[in-house]
């Protein structure tokens, strides 16, 4: 009995030894290979220019970063079925083979950032791996993602594409996407964020779209987003954003808008009416036109403030418009504005009828004084917009003292490390879209009656000709 127990505690200290020895056998050349925590063969910093083929079967993690690594076959892992952890960043990687991760169905962290030639991805790179959490993909000089590159990433929480030069994203990129938490889209050259391009990502917590070109952001981009909690973006190229476009972010927190050239006109009314219901942390919005709000924050205006148009919607969206969809469709002003910007501010209506209010009046309670070749119903007409104007005064002197703007600042509690910007990267944005300093006056003053009937020529005008001709006839025939 005794014999048996010594035997069976040798056995058990044997095993314990080998668990903490390196995993010498097996072990690829200039590589270190070891059990604890987990089987490991970290090849970091060798100068390998291929993936090695003698990697243990049994490996958990392999590192292989900080090489001169170019291409990731279809074969590199085929037999590391346990994998876990991959490291590839900061390599020369410029092609990924698809099916180059197939079979690794318990990868749960993959590294491939800092390889600036990688450019394009096969759509099947990442097929099969279901229960991958994070990817690391920035810093890899992408120009644009294969349509269905996420598809059946089902586990994922955390993507990281900073830094790339992505130029749009294809509606339902992460449509499968259901239970990622965070998303880094900041630092590339998108342009518009479209209705479809951020749907499935149900439970998504941060997103962060700062230093792009963004231009416009449609009306219903975040109606999934409703758990979303900070939202960045920030060095952007963005004059309108509507307060329909802000309503599905219930639980947003932390908003950083600033660094944009915004139009304090009736476009904001909608956000600046939003800001009001807003309990979160927010930027602020520095007024880039008119004039005379130059400087000022959107959220301390007046809705007072808020009146008419500084310019033409076609010219403040000009570049907005041409620019052109995956699916080669262009953008129109019809797909870009809709109905998010009130009707005063869109072209072929006339200003002179707006009335002021905490809240956007109905499409249908916006007068335009209709121009007739009748004079006498024209008089009616003018002398109606002038009734109009007179009870415009009246109710904004009264509703003026009532309407002070929402306040709110950037809370401290923010990542620090997002916040630092490079100036370099400020240098490199491209113009913005926003409007001239140069103020164009929107409403027209409506004409008087002489100037009116002068324009339009006068009813007794015809009686007069009728009886100089009756006279100078009878003249003539005496």
């Amino acid at each position: 009995m005794t014999t048996v127990f010594v035997e069976g505690g040798r056995l058990m200290v044997l095993a314990v030894w080998l668990n903490l020895v390196p995993l010498l056998e097996g072990c690829p050349a200039k590589c270190v290979c070891y059990s604890e925590p987990r089987p490991t063969v970290a090849c970091q910093q060798q100068g390998l220019l291929s993936i090695p083929t003698e990697i243990p079967v049994g490996s958990q993690r392999i590192f292989l970063q900080n090489n001169k690594l170019t291409v990731v076959q279809s074969t590199s892992f085929s037999s590391v079925r346990n994998l876990t952890e991959l490291w590839l960043y900061k390599n020369n990687i410029s092609h990924i083979e698809a099916g180059a991760f197939f079979g690794l169905e318990r990868l749960e962290i993959l590294d491939i950032s800092d390889n600036s030639n990688l450019r394009l991805i096969s759509p099947k790179a990442f097929q099969g791996l279901a229960k991958l959490h994070t990817l690391h993909l920035h810093r890899c000089g992408l120009s644009q993602l294969p349509v269905g590159v996420f598809r059946g990433l089902f586990s994922l929480q955390k993507l990281y594409l900073h830094e790339n030069n992505l130029l749009a994203l294809h509606d339902d990129t992460f449509l499968d996407l259901a239970n990622l938490t965070i998303i880094f889209l900041y630092n590339n050259k998108i342009k518009v964020v479209t209705d479809h391009m951020l749907r499935g990502l149900n439970n998504l917590d941060q997103l962060l779209l700062h230093q792009n070109l963004i231009t416009f952001v449609q009306q219903r981009a975040f109606s999934h987003l409703s758990k979303l909690t900070s939202l960045f973006l920030f060095l952007n190229n963005l004059t309108v954003l509507t307060g329909e476009t802000m309503d599905p972010l219930v639980s947003l927190q932390y908003l950083r808008l600033n660094g944009n050239q915004w139009i304090c006109d009736c476009r904001a009314r909608t956000l600046w009416d939003w800001f009001k219901r807003f309990k979160g942390s927010s930027s602020e919005l520095e007024c880039y036109v008119p004039a005379t709000l130059a400087g000022k924050d959107l959220k301390k205006l007046k809705i007072g403030d808020l009146e008419g148009c500084v310019d033409s919607p076609s010219q403040v969206q000009t570049s907005i418009f041409s620019t052109k969809t995956h699916s080669g469709k262009f953008f129109t002003s019809d797909d870009m504005l809709g109905e998010s910007i009130p009707r005063c501010c869109l072209s072929g209506y006339d200003k002179s009828s707006i009335i002021s209010s905490k809240t956007i009046p109905d499409p249908s309670s916006y007068n335009s004084r209709q121009i007739t070749n009748n004079p006498l119903k024209e008089k009616e007409n003018i002398s109606k917009t002038k009734y109009r104007d007179e009870r415009t005064k009246n109710d904004t002197r009264t509703k003026q003292s009532l309407n002070d703007g929402p306040l709110g600042t950037l809370s401290n509690g923010l990542d620090q490390s997002l916040g630092n910007l490079q100036p370099e990267l400020i240098e490199n944005l491209e113009p913005s879209t926003a409007p001239s300093r140069k103020k164009k006056k929107c409403v027209k003053k409506p004409k008087s009656d002489n100037q009116c009937l002068k324009g339009h020529g006068s009813a007794t005008e015809p009686l007069s000709l009728v009886f100089l001709s009756s006279f100078w006839l009878l003249v003539t025939m005496s």
